[in-house]
């Protein structure tokens, strides 16, 4: 299940530098560039002449990305300015001569591209605010999970799992039961927060924390990157705060993008152990993820299908969203789209130019699941 007009992270800002860098998303290709000015560009990545892929060529001086095939350039909006071999080369230009553009936005140390022709609908891009505060300190880490996005964010908001695959336990009582809880609805996704009362724990991090004292929890899940915002209390005043961003690279592979800060131990010696503790439930959630069957989410109105009171609450508020983006015919609709490819009919997902100006374009758009269903 791939959702179109969504924002995600197509790659570190800092690996974009004066070269195209091709980015695989929603089961396509995208080439990344920049201009003179920095300004970072996405383009859809098969040239319209021929097909060559573009992250093949080069940054122009004018700010356009040429293909590597014919030397045709493209600008940011994806207009072809130029064609060699023409006799008039800045002139001659045919009117199908361009492919799809697609919004950008540079924060929090990514490059965000937005995946779809209505912009103006978008959920709205969200803060990190810990990123620019220097009471945090931060760890990275990137990866690719052999398992399809919803798989992976079930695993991120699930909190059963939390005693049952990393050992934390939720309360003395019953380590397993989550505290009662209850979710709040955003313009981007939803939050929720948990306070539980686990047993004291060893460790340098456990050492701050006073024996039986309640833990506050938030969860928040942004549409935006499809992103789960974890904020854990290691003691009264220090958290563990993480980002965990995933971009679908098709329906069953997926991009991971890990950001986590602290507030405490802020020596950089402290930075590994800091990486380790968040890696070792990442590695655990991704042997879990990759290993869940079907291999593709399901196309169905109510995910998981029994759903035990506050274990399932978190994934049924998600699937309901799922659902709504679905109902406004975001969804890509896999089947049509696999024969198409199959058929070598290559499909590129839709972009706002096509909405500007519908006449004049080599490749169709992906099919997509009509709204309402």
């Amino acid at each position: 299940m791939l959702i179109t007009n969504v924002w995600y992270i197509a790659e570190w800002s800092e690996n974009v530098t004066d070269k195209p860098v091709k980015a695989r998303m929603l089961g396509r290709d995208f080439v990344l560039f920049r201009d003179p000015a920095g300004k970072a560009h996405c383009l859809s990545n098969t040239c319209c002449h021929r097909g060559a892929s573009l992250s093949q060529g080069k940054c122009q001086e004018d700010g356009t990305v040429s293909c590597p095939f014919h030397g045709w350039r493209f600008n940011a909006e994806g207009r072809c300015t130029t064609i060699p071999s023409a006799a008039n080369p800045a002139g001659d230009i045919p009117a199908a001569a361009k492919v799809d553009s697609y919004p950008t936005e540079e924060r929090h140390g990514f490059i965000w591209v937005f995946l779809g022709d209505r912009p103006e609908e978008a959920h709205p891009l969200f803060d990190m605010p810990e990123n620019t505060d220097p009471a945090w300190r931060k760890v990275t880490f990137t990866d690719t999970w052999k398992a399809n996005i919803h798989w992976m964010k079930m695993v991120d908001l699930d909190q059963v799992h939390l005693h049952i695959v990393h050992g934390i336990p939720l309360n003395e009582e019953n380590p397993s039961r989550p505290s009662a809880h209850a979710v709040e609805q955003l313009p981007n996704g939803f939050r929720t927060h948990i306070v539980s009362r686990p047993p004291p724990r060893g460790g340098s991090w456990g050492q701050l924390r006073q024996e039986r004292a309640e833990v506050n929890s938030y969860l928040t899940f942004y549409v935006p990157g499809f992103t789960l915002y974890g904020k854990v209390e290691i003691a009264k005043g220090f958290s563990n705060v993480f980002y965990s961003m995933s971009t679908p690279i098709d329906e069953e592979n997926t991009k991971l993008y890990l950001i986590a800060f602290r507030n405490f131990m802020l020596e950089p010696d402290k930075d590994k152990d800091h990486l380790d503790r968040n890696l070792r439930n990442v590695y655990q959630d991704k042997a879990i993820a990759e290993n869940h069957f079907p291999k593709r989410a399901p196309d169905v109105p109510e995910w998981p299908v029994i759903n035990v009171d506050r274990e399932d609450l978190l994934m049924q508020t998600y699937w309901r969203l799922m659902r709504q983006l679905r109902g406004k015919g975001w969804q890509v609709d896999r089947l049509r789209l696999d024969e198409l490819d199959r058929n070598g009919d290559h499909r590129v997902i839709p972009s706002p130019g096509r909405r500007a100006d519908p006449a004049n374009w080599v490749y169709g758009t992906v099919p997509l699941v009509a709204g309402g269903q």
